[in-house]
């Protein structure tokens, strides 16, 4: 384990300690401490405290890796950013330097373009070449994927805030961020491939539909979970847009495991997903669009003690999240990919406008 701690003085202290609880009981993450003057969250290993005292806040944490004790420090920053600005200018950690630098995240990362293929109809392979990807094995299976904004532009990669924050490029200069999977990670031989949906207009895929071999791109992370694990059964449901998860996490299932998966695909296209000992309900993308609410009511009716899991636009994730009301938050995993009429992926970072 990584732990680090450090210490504020700052007037709104208490009413700061109080936001940050109400800020992750709005976003389903349960506490587990949420006392007064202590807070306290742990996932995947990692721990995240605050310890309050009036006009005085310590914060201490604890990674298992330097990537999450980055993503932890970023969290905090952010955070405190929306509770007291000037308290989040006034953070500084043990062992930074103290000031706003030019040099990218600890986990970023150039990615270079080696082939093209289209696994499915509507979808974009890159088969993608790095340096130093055995990070990208632990700690999630997503990762921000950027590019400029303007392509006509070199690219100016993020730098790194004197508070842990990362410090991305404006004005001209601003990226194009969007979350995707990895797939086919091989950290030894330095290969890794993603997948994009064809959107139309959509700034990314077109990249990615129109990209040569020797094109880069830059991306940080890994984050965004790893594949749930569980003795409980499994109801997995996705669009075309999370179906790169599906396939992690189906690949990542031990031969025991019960459930079923959701997915918009057609019959042709079933070989997209890994084979598993999950049933299958293929849709199709139509009949997924009408149908795939109704479906999913079904399976958690049938099994009411699962594990759920989904991944697609917002209007379904909204639909969903009604159906599993009733789960406990450890139990569901339910989350917005995009939205309709909005360009991009809805888990944007807002840095990219």
């Amino acid at each position: 384990m990584i732990d680090v701690e450090t210490e504020l003085a700052f007037s709104g202290a208490e009413t700061a300690h109080a936001a940050l609880s109400a800020h992750a009981k709005s976003h389903d993450i349960p506490p587990e401490i949420d006392d007064p003057g202590h807070l306290a969250f742990s996932f995947q290993g990692n721990r995240l405290e605050f310890l309050t005292v009036p006009g005085r806040m310590r914060i201490r944490l604890s990674a298992v890796s330097p990537n999450t004790l980055y993503f932890l420090k970023e969290a905090v920053a952010h955070h405190l950013e929306e509770a007291d600005p000037a308290a989040a200018r006034k953070l500084r950690w043990p062992g930074d330097d103290g000031a706003d630098s030019h040099r990218t995240p600890p986990n970023f990362r150039l990615l270079t373009v080696l082939e093209r293929s289209r696994p499915i109809g509507g979808m974009t392979r890159l088969h993608l070449a790095g340096e130093d990807l055995e990070p990208l094995t632990r700690d999630g299976i997503h990762v921000k994927l950027m590019l400029p904004a303007d392509r006509a532009r070199s690219p100016v990669w993020p730098g790194v805030a004197a508070n842990g924050a990362t410090r991305w490029p404006k004005g001209a200069d601003r990226l194009h961020v969007r979350y995707f999977t990895l797939l086919e990670l091989d950290a030894e031989a330095g290969r890794v491939a993603i997948d994009f949906v064809d959107h139309p207009d959509g700034q990314i895929s077109d990249w990615a539909r129109a990209a040569r071999s020797g094109d880069r791109i830059g991306i940080m992370g890994p984050g965004g979970g790893l594949p749930p694990a569980t003795d409980r059964p499994l109801i997995l449901m996705g669009d075309a847009t999370a179906l790169p998860a599906l396939l992690r996490i189906l690949e990542a299932l031990p031969a025991s495991a019960q459930g079923c998966v959701i997915a918009p695909l057609r019959p042709d296209d079933a070989g997209y997903l890994p084979a598993s000992p999950l049933e299958t309900l293929l849709l199709g993308p139509e009949r997924f669009a009408a149908s795939a609410a109704g479906c999913f009511a079904e399976a958690l009716a049938a099994r009411p003690e699962a594990r759920v899991w989904v991944g697609a636009e917002h209007a379904l994730v909204h639909e969903a999240r009604r159906i599993a009301a009733a789960l406990p938050a450890e139990r569901k995993e339910i989350g917005t990919y995009w939205r309709r009429g909005q360009r991009g992926d809805a888990r944007r970072d807002g840095h990219d406008g």
